[in-house]
């Protein structure tokens, strides 16, 4: 079988198709590509989906998981060729049941192809079973690993017997297990039914033949009892004696407690009294009241006396700016006359004007002085040498440059000659500008606004400093006046205090003797109902009793509660009792009951003999399967062997599997096995797809076999092993259909431009 085309809306993918080739194709592709969707779909197009599945934490359903994200309903078809005809399978919802429906029709026509069975469709196609095909020919990742099932099992035993794949060892031996649990299983089934009613009768026989002793025992633990509680009932006698003399002593401390708590009473009461007057909490409220208007007036007080520090810092800092200016003694009158002064003679000194000589005389007479120089000095001296020796070139020479320095004399003066008026303007000017120790006349002028602004703050400060210190003086003054009327309201009942700060104090000491006479009050009125209490449960005039009373070992509680015990044991053992005489005339004939014990002990042997056959029979199946795996497991690790040597150039040549498909390793040239758990995940992986590989070859061959799909079941391969791994697909892909999806680039780079591989790329 091969798969031609694949088209569906299904998850992710909406109207969206896939066209595989005949050999190895390679669908390269990003994660979040769908790749995993397209897989699902292949088993959805050949198996159906569960419905039976429910989503649990952490894990969806299938038809919840590939529910389409439109909104709308599965629906799938993929064309296959199947015994050299074209197929096309069309899957579509019904009712609630997703993928439920199927029409399968020959390619290109209308001839419906009948005995295609939706719920069978996929082993139709491709000879096994869902269980099967997902243990083999569909290999995911992480579900690398192959774990038994009965269907897998039954093709196992297909292929190494007769052929027939509908025994399974696992259901055989759990039918014959289930015939064992039927017989005992645990404490339950026939066996452990038939010996609960052995030892029943057993036990009935038994107290028959005990039942004498116990009704003599039962009798004697019902007169041990009563003795018991005659006892008991007699010390608690004597706790009621014990108590009675323990109430007349509370009562006794009771009535002292009461005494002193009066006397304490009078005493604080006494503390508190003023002229005749007892003191209570609205007096010293009332005094508090006006005591209290003192503190605020005193924080008024110390926050004026800071108030008028902070006045006084601000004017010294004010006095200290205006002191630090460059102007400070001036007269501001003489600084406004200097500025006007400077403004006249600059504007003076600017308005006037210069000689009236172009500047290009004195330029020209500049360079005809330099050009005399040059041609003096250095061009034309050795050409005018005269004949007489008198006259020599460093004569001529001297006298060149003295005619050349009068032009350029003239020049320089003509060019800084300025009129004499002017000059004295300007240092007019600059003497004034000295004085000031500036640059600008404007400078003065913005000196003079800036001192003008330190005077006027200045006297701010001084303004806000004087209002601080009334302020302060007024607070103070109010502050003694309120102190001395919450004196005087307080000597009316203290007379011994004198001053403000003591009247808080006093306040405080008096309303502590308050709460004290309070407390006193509250323990003398509890005193006093406490002794009411005691003397409305106990005679206060009764004689005190001196005679001597043994103490009894246990409590009062204590003694209640074992004769409480001892009561209902004696109501226990005289129920036993009578329970044990109805027993006793109940159980029957003892020749009847040794009749039954007879009776049940043959079934039970019985019984055990078929459960011994059962055990024989589990036994014998166990070690037939044992056979058929001994044949299977040798082809199957020397097949997985192959395929793993090429896979590792040869690091590991040996597989080996137990029936379970658990698995182990052997290097070459080394006799040791490497259990699976102890590789790498990517060795691990390559054990396991080979099994997988190897099972395809020996369980789904034929002229026609199913193809293989991989979901990224190579991504835990380094470069090395992937590209054996990929050799060997394109290998098997001559034979059957290979389909590898990947998220990485590496496969389709390695495969692009063989023969027999098709690419698709996203």
């Amino acid at each position: 079988m091969k798969i031609k085309k694949l088209s569906a809306t299904f998850g992710k993918l909406k109207n969206a198709s896939l066209e595989p080739g005949d050999g190895l194709t390679v669908v390269s592709a990003p994660n979040e590509y769908g790749k995993t969707t397209w897989c699902a779909l292949i088993s959805a197009m050949l198996y159906g989906v569960d419905t039976s599945e429910r989503d649990k934490a952490g894990y969806l359903s299938a038809k919840t998981r590939y529910r389409p994200w439109d909104g709308g309903s599965m629906v799938g078809t993929m064309e296959i060729e199947e015994g050299g005809r074209s197929i096309t399978l069309q899957r579509t919802t019904k009712g609630s049941a997703p993928m439920k429906n199927l029409i399968a029709v020959y390619t290109g026509t209308a001839e419906f192809i009948k005995g295609l069975d939706p719920d069978a469709l996929g082993e139709q196609l491709t000879g096994v079973s869902k269980q099967v095909f997902e243990r083999t020919a569909f290999i995911r990742r992480p579900d690398m690993r192959v774990n038994q099932t009965s269907e897998l099992e039954k093709k196992i035993a297909g292929l190494v017997s007769s052929g027939d794949e509908n025994t399974s060892y696992t259901e055989s031996a759990e039918l014959l297990k289930k015939w064992q649990r039927r017989l005992r299983y645990n404490k339950t089934g026939a066996i452990p039914a038939l010996e609960n009613e052995l030892r029943e009768a057993n036990h009935d026989y038994s107290l028959i033949l005990s039942s004498s002793e116990e009704t003599a025992s039962l009798r004697n633990t019902m007169t041990r009892q009563e003795k018991n509680i005659e006892l008991m009932k007699e010390d608690l006698a004597t706790h009621d004696k014990l108590d009675a003399r323990a109430a007349q002593r509370k009562l006794r401390e009771a009535k002292k407690s009461r005494d002193a708590a009066g006397r304490r009473v009078e005493e604080l009461t006494a503390s508190i009294t003023r002229n005749g007057h007892v003191m209570t909490r609205e007096d010293i409220a009332s005094i508090r009241e006006s005591a209290s208007a003192v503190m605020p007036l005193k924080r008024a007080s110390a926050d004026a006396e800071r108030a008028l520090w902070r006045a006084e810092k601000e004017l010294a800092d004010a006095a200290g700016r205006r002191a630090a200016s460059p102007l400070h003694g001036r007269d501001m009158r003489t600084v406004e006359a200097d500025v006007a002064r400077g403004r006249a003679l600059s504007e003076k000194a600017k308005d006037l004007k210069e000689p009236r000589i172009p500047l290009i005389f004195p330029i020209l007479l500049c360079l005809a002085a330099i050009a005399g120089l040059v041609l003096t000095t250095g061009v034309l001296a050795p050409m005018f040498r005269f004949n007489d020796a008198a006259l020599s070139a460093v004569s001529f020479n001297i006298w060149g440059v003295i005619a050349s320095l009068v032009p350029g004399t003239l020049g320089i003066m003509l060019f800084f000659l300025k009129p004499p008026h002017k000059r004295n303007a300007a240092d007019e000017l600059k003497e004034l500008l000295d004085s000031y120790g500036v640059s600008d006349v404007e400078k003065i002028a913005s000196l003079a606004s800036a001192y003008e602004l330190l005077t006027r703050e200045e006297d701010r400060c001084r303004t806000a400093r004087d209002a601080a210190r009334g302020a302060y003086e007024s607070a103070g003054a109010a502050a003694q006046e309120a102190g001395a009327r919450a004196v005087a309201q307080l000597q009316a009942f203290m007379p011994e205090v004198t001053s403000g700060e003591a009247v808080l104090e006093a306040l405080a000491d008096t309303e502590r003797a308050i709460d004290e006479l309070t407390r006193a009050q509250f323990e003398a009125a509890s005193a006093a109902n406490l002794y009411e209490t005691l003397a409305a449960e106990t005679d206060p005039d009764a004689p005190e009793d001196d005679s001597y009373l043994p103490m009894p070992l246990r409590s009062r509680e204590d003694t209640e509660a074992a004769l409480e015990r001892a009561k209902n044991q004696l109501s226990e053992a005289t129920r036993a009792y009578d329970l044990a005489m109805g027993a006793r005339r109940s159980l029957g004939d003892p020749a009847v009951i040794e009749g039954r014990i007879a009776a049940l002990t043959d079934e039970i042997s019985e019984a055990n003999r078929r459960y011994s056959a059962l055990t024989l029979a589990i036994e014998a199946l166990s070690e037939a399967n044992t056979r058929l795996q001994t044949r299977f497991s040798p082809e199957v690790s020397r097949r997985a062997g192959e395929i793993m040597a090429k896979l590792t150039d040869g690091r590991y040549d040996r597989l080996y599997f137990d029936k379970g498909f658990d698995a182990g390793a052997g290097e070459e040239g080394s006799a040791e096995i490497h259990p699976v758990i102890a590789l790498s995940d990517g060795t691990a992986d390559e054990v396991y797809l080979s099994l997988r590989l190897a099972m395809c070859d020996l369980l789904l061959g034929g002229d026609d076999p199913c193809p293989i799909v991989l979901d990224d079941a190579l991504a835990n391969f380094d470069d090395r092993r992937c590209e054996r791994a990929l050799d060997l697909l394109l290998d098997m892909s001559s034979k059957r259909q290979v389909i590898l999806f990947s998220c990485h680039s590496r496969e389709a780079e390695y495969l692009s431009g063989k023969p027999g591989v098709k690419v698709i790329t996203q």
